[in-house]
């Protein structure tokens, strides 16, 4: 009522006595947050106020919050917040009360001084109370301020943040800041009216009487610039009470966050996500209109005192304090609006993002390079700004792409561009400084010092400025990749690419103008400078916790400015601008020579050449990890070994991104290569040079490239090479009668497998391939054997892990199996049963071990997942656990899950290559019908040679035999047959038909096949019984591709990643296809019939066998109710299979043939057959079953 009185009271005596009044309850505040900011959090501990070690003050409180005295906490406490809430509505009411005036008076400031005197210290004293009551769990949490933060009053809190008298203040106060700094009496403690006026006469004014022109403090300049004026006193009293009142209000706005900040945390503990909403979206609502208030007045205040020459060291403690509060509220709300329906609409966060935009643009232009404000609270509030930014903009493109319309992509485009300018600026705003040694003030500020730019550094102990630049420096990255240009932002029309196109072409001039990637590139100098000093004492384990931080801290920088480039080139497929922007500037020079790159290159090959003599610990020898044990030659503990201590190497992972970049960068210039081939010829030449660059890439690193391959096997000589000495500690004599791998990886050595042969894959492609192979021939033909050897070794491992995950699959059903009546049916059931279940099992159990021989757990990380089961059938643990158990988790768990995913783009991309590179790839010649007329056929094309026939006139193809061609397409292939000069025609047989054509004129042949470029790749046997033999069995073969076509049949139905499946499908089914036809062509009668007759059968497992009835066959025979449930149609499609299965006719239908043959003589001597002796393990008495034979080598053998 005290407080609330001056609304009714308006005389002069009963203002005084109120204002007394609230001034003697200011100084009651005062006391009481004092107390409980020094002893309140520790009052409980000293609860008996009586004993003698209580300290006075802590007596004090102890009393206050005793339950059996008169005066207790809750009464305290609900006295302060009924005064918070009095205190606010009265401000409400006089500024509501004087918002009609022209003038405001110094007492009416001096109320509101007061008043927000009140609010500082009673929210002061409520923050205490609730960190107070959450620590120890009491009086109900924060239910006491619960009317604080409800709807009515956060609209209050909002008005009164974002105040109309902000900015007269803000001014007023910056004057006479700067005036009593002028004249030199900053600190003097009797600075009053009479010194300042006797400091400066009316007459000596004339500079300073113009510095306002601005509301009620315009006066001042006016009754300065007279002589004499009676009203100066007045003046400088009313400017002195706005100087309070911004001081006040600074306070009061660094209080409310604090506050705020810690009633949101507790809210997110125990309130339902509905109010949790509300309260996040109402706290980033007010921060940002409080934040805009706020840069607003700075900013009058700022260009006032500008056009005077006066500098200010501001108080950024508000300004910092609701930028901490903002960025609290935008994680909550980001951690809440993961359902739909919590989501807010694009309008709202697109505000957000505006409002924000508009007080990130004031405020960096007041905390610009040469503002006196310490460094350390500028980088914080621009790290700060930016990571606001970073969140909300991650909210956006987070929205349902339908939400958003032409508009709202438009501005927020624009929205980008500011933001883009504002990273960029801080960016440069930042250079790196090394503090000598045992020197931790190197950059300290001197109060008239403006420093050039604002240093960082990467240790973890450093100034304090420093560690601000840094962070500023790492929020700018990420920002700005975020703002690269991608497809995910706009509508998905047409007038959505034209705007995202807009948008790429405006990020790049930006990035021009601002000279950006120049100054990315100094960053990129200095952490990868810092880091490769740092390297070898890490990786080696013998550096120290500062040194650590030091490297980990660059490599981070490193990291995240790698990933930038990679973001800004996959733009470039899109944005030519920005792929230039790239190349002018000689980004990928470097990358090339970048000294991180260079020494951590050395380290892997050394640390992974190791003699037969000398043992290391596993974990030194993992390409892409580091261990903190230091190398050493002996045996190593059993803790290290059952336990992996490895660490991820950051440093691999940017080795992997700069890899990642230069793949992108080739793609990305074929895209715009295709684009700009007949309409701009001076780009044309710039992309042109890109093919070079990543040339001069592979040459530089080639070595280390290939290495990669090379430590596969490396691992696994080494894991032999510890077991051999002592290194495995229990051994088993079942365990030692199946065979391991002669290869092993780890997921990074993997990873970096996978990303090597993308970069092959990509330089295998269309004219990169040409200049490839010219330029660099050596090189060439290793990457081609590199890319065949890791095909096999890709599929062996995956053929494992199908093959053992099918077995199991069989064998846990065969309970129902092996009750049916019919033997054949039974067989039909499953082919892996053939055998019976004990050999059934035994090969699961070698496909399951050979698989996990291929791994290598070299984390905490692995070692976890690896016991996590992905199956109900491997979940069975403890001593219930059979063999078969316990050999199923081995391919069933999160570990091998993950490798598996890695492993299929590693198959995928070491196909592309060779299917690129294969002879059979570019063994057509295409031709007009014109050259096809002047051309002597009869001379050059011999029967047998294969030629393309197109109907159609004028129908110039570039044809490549063995790639798959649509049906009904106008181009089909055919053998040739004969020739007849005479007529000039030829008589063709056609592939996808069959049938026989004469008399084709020569016109219409288009194509015709290079002859001499009839060469196999891969060698022609089957896919042996044994997985081992599969590993050692000679050079890559069909059977390869014959084992990853079945790991593809059998993902196909899984939850696994469908577009490698398929990728990798339609490549193995085009190369087997090849293969197939090409040994048939080029067959020079050394392969034995059983060879051809178990590649048949093994061909017809997988593709079927489609014109049975044509045939006259069982259609039963050709394919399996087996087959039938997991067929590779699903996978690569009916149409690549169709075409498969036509140029595989001939093999397809002699293994048909023999099939049907074998299962007439198996009813026939086998149809007393009993079925409870198969499940035996022992053997069978009697006739061997020719169709059992026949079932072991159509799909046993793929085991």
């Amino acid at each position: 009522d005290t407080v609330s009185a001056p609304r009714d009271d308006q005389s002069k005596a009963d203002n005084r006595v109120l204002n007394l009044r609230c001034l003697l309850t200011c100084a009651c505040l005062h006391v009481v947050a004092e107390l409980w900011k020094t002893c309140r959090l520790t009052c409980n501990r000293n609860s008996n106020f009586s004993s003698d070690s209580a300290h006075a003050c802590g007596t004090i409180v102890s009393y206050l919050t005793s339950p059996n005295k008169i005066v207790t906490t809750s009464l305290i406490v609900d006295i302060i917040v009924e005064l918070t809430r009095y205190s606010l509505l009265t401000i409400m009411s006089l500024d509501e009360k004087n918002s009609m005036q022209d003038q405001v008076s110094t007492t009416v400031v001096h109320q509101k001084c007061i008043l927000l005197d009140l609010l500082t210290r009673s929210l002061e004293i409520i923050t205490t109370e609730t960190v107070s009551r959450t620590q120890t769990m009491s009086s109900g949490g924060i239910k006491f301020v619960e009317d604080l933060f409800d709807s009515g009053p956060m609209e209050c809190w909002k008005v009164l943040l974002s105040s109309g008298d902000a900015p007269a203040a803000s001014a007023a106060s910056s004057w006479l800041t700067c005036f009593s700094s002028s004249v030199g009496r900053s600190h003097a403690p009797n600075w009053n009216i009479a010194s300042f006026l006797h400091a400066n006469p009316p007459e000596q004014d004339a500079s300073t009487s113009m510095w306002c022109g601005f509301g009620s403090a315009a006066r001042l300049a006016k009754d300065l610039s007279s002589t004499g004026s009676d009203s100066v006193s007045a003046s400088f009293m009313q400017c002195n009470a706005l100087h309070v009142l911004t001081l006040g209000e600074a306070s009061f706005s660094a209080s409310w966050a604090t506050f705020f900040e810690i009633v949101t945390a507790n809210v997110i503990a125990t309130r339902p996500t509905k109010e949790l909403c509300t309260l996040s979206i109402a706290l980033a609502e007010t921060t940002l209109a409080a934040l805009a208030s706020v840069s607003e007045s700075q900013m009058i205040s700022e260009s006032l005192l500008s056009s005077q020459g006066f500098l200010e060291r501001r108080a950024t403690k508000p300004v910092g304090e609701l930028l901490s509060l903002l960025l609290y509220s935008l994680k909550a709300r980001r951690d809440i609006l993961s359902s739909d329906e919590a989501r807010c609409d694009c309008q709202s966060v697109m505000a957000m993002i505006g409002r924000l935009y508009e007080s990130a643009n004031k405020l960096f232009v007041m905390t610009q390079l040469g503002s006196v404000a310490p460094s350390e609270a500028v980088c914080s509030i621009r790290q700060k700004l930016l990571s606001c930014a970073l969140m909300l903009m991650t909210e956006f493109e987070s929205l349902p792409q339908g939400r958003r319309t032409r508009n709202d992509v438009a501005k927020y485009n624009d929205l980008r561009i500011g933001f883009t300018d504002l990273a960029v600026n801080a960016l440069q705003s930042l250079e790196y400084v090394q503090l000598e040694a045992n020197d931790d003030t190197a950059i300290v500020e001197e109060a008239d010092h403006l420093p050039s730019k604002y240093g960082y550094g990467f240790g973890a102990v450093s100034h304090l400025g420093q560690e601000a630049a840094f962070q500023l420096l790492r929020v700018s990255l990420s920002l700005l990749s975020r703002l690269a240009p991608t497809t995910t932002i706009g509508l998905s029309s047409k007038l959505g690419d034209y705007q995202n196109f807009t948008y790429g072409v405006e990020f790049a001039a930006c990035l021009k103008e601002r000279r950006a990637v120049e100054c990315i590139q100094y960053h990129l100098s200095k952490a990868s400078t810092v880091a490769s000093l740092t390297y070898q004492a890490v990786h080696a384990g013998s550096s120290s916790l500062s040194v650590s931080s030091i490297h980990n801290n660059a490599v981070d920088v490193v990291c995240l400015i790698t990933r930038l480039f990679h973001g800004l080139i996959d733009a470039g497929s899109t944005i030519v601008d920005i792929l230039l922007l790239l190349m002018e500037n000689r980004c990928f020079r470097s990358l090339i020579d970048n000294p991180l790159l260079r020494t951590s290159c050395k380290t892997w090959t050394f640390n992974t050449d190791v003699s037969d003599n000398e043992v290391m610990p596993t974990a030194i020898l993992h390409r892409g990890y580091y261990n903190s044990l230091p190398r050493h030659s002996g045996h190593t503990s059993s803790a290290s070994k059952n336990k992996p201590s490895s660490q991820k190497d950051s440093v691999h992972f940017v080795w992997r991104e700069v890899i990642s970049i230069f793949s992108s960068l080739l793609r990305s210039a074929r895209c715009q290569s295709q684009t700009y081939a007949k309409v701009d010829e001076p780009i044309l030449r710039q992309l042109t040079s890109v093919t070079s660059v990543v040339l001069d890439f592979v040459c530089s690193y080639a070595e280390e490239l290939f290495f990669c391959f090379r430590s596969m096997q490396t691992e696994a000589r080494s894991r032999s090479n510890l077991s051999s000495r002592g290194g495995k500690t229990e051994s088993t004599s079942f365990s030692s009668s199946i065979q391991s791998s002669s290869f092993a990886f780890t997921p990074n050595l993997l990873k970096e497998s996978a990303d090597i042969s993308l970069l092959f894959a990509e330089l295998c492609k269309t004219d990169s391939k040409i200049e490839f192979a010219r330029q660099c021939c050596d090189i060439y033909e290793r990457v081609r054997v590199t890319c065949l050897e890791l095909m096999k070794v890709m599929s062996s491992f995956l053929g494992s892990i199908g093959n053992a995950r099918e077995l199991f699959l069989a064998l846990s059903s065969a309970s129902s199996t092996i009750m049916l009546d019919q033997p054949t049916t039974m067989f039909d059931a499953h082919p892996l049963l053939a055998e019976g279940i004990p050999n059934a099992r035994h090969e699961a159990i070698r496909n399951a071990h050979f698989a996990h021989s291929c791994c290598i757990l070299a984390t905490a990380e692995d070692f976890s997942n690896f016991q996590f089961a992905t199956t109900k059938a491997a979940e069975t643990s403890g001593r219930d656990k059979s063999l078969e158990q316990s050999f199923q988790i081995q391919v069933n768990n999160k570990f091998i899950a993950e490798v598996e995913h890695i492993a299929g783009l590693c198959l995928f991309n070491a196909m592309a290559v060779l299917s690129d590179t294969h002879p059979a790839s570019n063994s057509f010649i295409s031709f007009s019908n014109e050259e096809a007329l002047l051309l002597d056929v009869a001379a050059v094309i011999t029967p047998g040679t294969t030629v393309a026939i197109c109907a159609q006139t004028g129908a110039q193809q570039h044809l490549q035999r063995y790639l798959i061609q649509p049906r009904g397409g106008n181009i089909r292939y055919a053998r040739t047959v004969g020739c007849d000069r005479s007529t000039r025609t030829i008589s063709v047989e056609y592939a996808d038909s069959g049938s026989v054509e004469r008399h084709v004129p020569w016109s219409w042949i288009v194509g015709m096949e290079d002859t001499s470029k009839r060469q196999c790749v891969f060698s022609y046997l089957p896919t042996p019984k044994s997985m081992a033999e599969t590993d050692t069995y000679g050079p890559p073969s069909l059977g390869h591709l014959i084992l990853a076509l079945k790991w593809c049949r059998y993902v196909g139905s899984t939850d696994f990643p469908k577009h490698i499946v398929k990728c990798v499908a339609e490549r193995a089914a085009i190369l087997l296809c090849t293969e197939v036809l090409l040994h048939d062509e080029i067959r020079d009668g050394t392969l034995h019939d059983d060879t051809i007759r178990r590649v048949n059968m093994q061909l017809l497992d997988l593709f079927d066998y489609a014109d049975t009835e044509s045939e006259g066959l069982n259609p039963k025979v050709a394919v399996s109710s087996h087959q039938r449930d997991k067929s590779l149609a699903s996978t690569i499609g009916e149409d690549i299979l169709g075409i498969v299965q036509i140029n595989l006719k001939h093999q397809l239908r002699a293994a048909c043939l023999e099939r049907e043959e074998e299962q007439k003589m198996w009813e026939q001597n086998n149809s007393g057959w009993d079925n409870a002796t198969w499940a035996s393990s022992s053997k069978r008495q009697g006739r061997r079953s020719p169709f059992r034979s026949v079932r072991k080598t159509s799909s046993g053998d793929l085991s």
